[in-house]
C-alpha cells in the first residue's frame, strides 16, 4: 500500500514542487513580489511567502496568547522544522521580518527563488559539514544581519527536519550566538506544516490549516549564565510544543494576510531585483514553452495511442489533485524531548 499511495500522491506532490521551484516568477506574476516598484517601501520576502500561502491555499491560525514580538532591533525566531513548507510559512508567521539561516544545499535545490532571496538579503547561507570556528561564524552572522534590511533571523534549533511526534533536543550553536550578542529570542511553533507538503512522503495537500503559537520574547540579559539561558529556552520550547500540538483548534483565530510594505530597500537591491527577478520571469516562460514542445514530442512516441496515454495521465493527475484537497490534521498528541540541548556551533538551521 505504501508504493500505491506514493503513486497516487505523486502528481499533487510534483505540482507542489513546481510551485516551490518557480515561486519567485509566480509571486511576481501575482503582483506579490513587486520587483518593478522602485519608489516607496515594499517587502519582497513577505510577498513571496504570501504568494505561496495562497497557491497552496493554506489558512494560518494563531492560538490565543503572546503575539509576534517587535523588539525594534535584532531578534532570533526559533521555529520547529517539519518540511519544505517551512520555507515560506515561517516567513509569513514572522511577517517577513526575518532572514532565514539556511544550508547552501537549499540554494542548489531551489535556485530560482533563492537567488532573489539572496539579492534582498533575506537569507544567510552556510555550508553544513565544515568545521566552523565559533567566533568566525558569529562574525559572519553579524555582517549578514547588519547588511540586511530586516532585523530578525529564523533559526531551526532542532537542527534537522523531523516529522516525529516529539521534538528533537535543541542544539546550542545559535543559542550561544544569541546569548553572546544579547539578542532576544522568540519561539514560533507551528503544527500541520508537513500536511501541506512532505518531501519524505512525496505528498502535497492543498487547502490545509496550519496552527501557530508564539512564546513571549526571552532576553539573554535576564540569565546570568549561558546554561541557565539554554535551560530556560528548552523549557519554554517544550511548553510551546505541548501547547500547540495538543491545542483546541477552535480557540485559534485566522492570521490576516495584509499587504505589507514596510521595507525601504536601497537602490542597489531594487535594481538587482529588476534584473534577477525579471530575468527569472522570462526564463520561466521560456521553460514553459520548451516543456510544452518536449511533452508533445514525448506523446508522439506512443503513436496511435497518444490519446489513450493522455487520458490515463489526465485521470491519474485529476484523481491525485482531487484527493489532495481533503483537509487533514496530522496527529497532534505528542511528547516533548526528554534529552538536553546538544553541543554544536553551526546548528539550528534548515
Amino acid at each position: 500500500m505504501g508504493l500505491l499511495r506514493k503513486i497516487q500522491t505523486l502528481p499533487a506532490f510534483l505540482l507542489g514542487v513546481f510551485f516551490l521551484y518557480w515561486s519567485l516568477p509566480l509571486a511576481a506574476l501575482m503582483n506579490k513580489v513587486k520587483f518593478l516598484k522602485l519608489a516607496g517601501k515594499r517587502n519582497d520576502a513577505y510577498g513571496w511567502g504570501v504568494a505561496l500561502q495562497q497557491l497552496f491555499g493554506v489558512t494560518m491560525l494563531r492560538l490565543p496568547g503572546p503575539q509576534l514580538a517587535n523588539p525594534g532591533g535584532p531578534i532570533i525566531f526559533l521555529s520547529n522544522h517539519r518540511s519544505w513548507a517551512d520555507f515560506y510559512l515561517d516567513v509569513v508567521a514572522t511577517e517577513g521580518n526575518a532572514q532565514m539561516l539556511s544550508r547552501m544545499a537549499v540554494a542548489l535545490v531551489f535556485p530560482m527563488f533563492m537567488g532573489a532571496v539572496c539579492v534582498i538579503r533575506s537569507v544567510i547561507l552556510f555550508q553544513r559539514g565544515r568545521n566552523h570556528e565559533k567566533e568566525a561564524f558569529n562574525k559572519m552572522i553579524d555582517r549578514k544581519m547588519a547588511a540586511s534590511p530586516v532585523d530578525g533571523l529564523i533559526v531551526y534549533p532542532e537542527g534537522h527536519r523531523s516529522t516525529l511526534r516529539h521534538s528533537l533536543p535543541l542544539k546550542r550553536g545559535m543559542l550561544n550566538y544569541a546569548y553572546i550578542r544579547k539578542i532576544p529570542v522568540q519561539i514560533v511553533m507551528s503544527a500541520n506544516k508537513e500536511a501541506v507538503i512532505s518531501e519524505k512522503e512525496l505528498s502535497c495537500k492543498f487547502g490545509q490549516e496550519v496552527l501557530v503559537g508564539y512564546s513571549e520574547a526571552m532576553h539573554p540579559s535576564s540569565y546570568p549564565t549561558f546554561d541557565g539561558f539554554v535551560a530556560a529556552v528548552q523549557k519554554e520550547w517544550d511548553i510551546q510544543w505541548s501547547r500547540v500540538y495538543s491545542a483546541d483548534w477552535s480557540t485559534a483565530t485566522t492570521i490576516t494576510v495584509d499587504e505589507t510594505n514596510n521595507r525601504e530597500y536601497p537602490w542597489s537591491i531594487k535594481l538587482a531585483q529588476v534584473f534577477v527577478t525579471g530575468g527569472i520571469v522570462l526564463f520561466f516562460f521560456a521553460v514553459l514553452y520548451w516543456s510544452s514542445l518536449a511533452w508533445a514530442a514525448f506523446l508522439t512516441l506512443f503513436g496511435r495511442y497518444q490519446a489513450l496515454v493522455s487520458a490515463v495521465l489526465s485521470v491519474w493527475a485529476s484523481v491525485s489533485l482531487l484527493m489532495a484537497f481533503r483537509r487533514v490534521r496530522l496527529p497532534l498528541k505528542t511528547a516533548t524531548t526528554s534529552s538536553g540541548p546538544s553541543n554544536s556551533i553551526t546548528n539550528g538551521v534548515k
